[in-house]
């Protein structure tokens, strides 16, 4: 729906038609964002909300276990493995079994396309 549309439907004041005149913005279409899309970034998101798992990502930009992981920062290897698993079941990261332990990484495809897409919706004029 174009701006000065909506301004007419809501019967803005004088002041905010010019406001957007002003800034050549009147014919502008506005569009509510994709819901897959939203429920899509805000599911990462909320996985990257926790400092736990944002220190894991940073760490693993390189493969790690989960002991090295848990030695490095301080914590109980079980939680841990719940952060880590976490993390995997919203995409974030990777893991191979290795003899009885298990190698997580980052999945790498998945970060771009947050980052590539939080670009495209936040910063890209339309």
């Amino acid at each position: 729906m174009r701006v000065i549309d909506i301004l007419k439907k809501i019967h803005m004041p004088k002041d905010i038609y010019e406001y957007y005149k002003r800034n050549n913005r009147i014919e502008e279409v506005v569009e509510v964002p994709d819901e897959k899309t939203v429920k899509r970034l805000s599911k990462l998101l909320k996985c990257l909300a926790n400092p736990i798992r944002l220190k894991l990502l940073m760490l693993l930009k390189r493969p790690h276990c989960v002991y090295l992981l848990s030695t490095v920062l301080g914590l109980d290897t079980t939680l841990i493995s719940h952060h880590l698993a976490k993390l995997k079941e919203c995409g974030m990261v990777k893991m191979t079994p290795s003899a009885r332990a298990r190698i997580y990484e980052l999945n790498k495809d998945v970060i771009r396309e947050l980052i590539n897409t939080l670009e495209k919706v936040l910063l890209e004029d339309q």
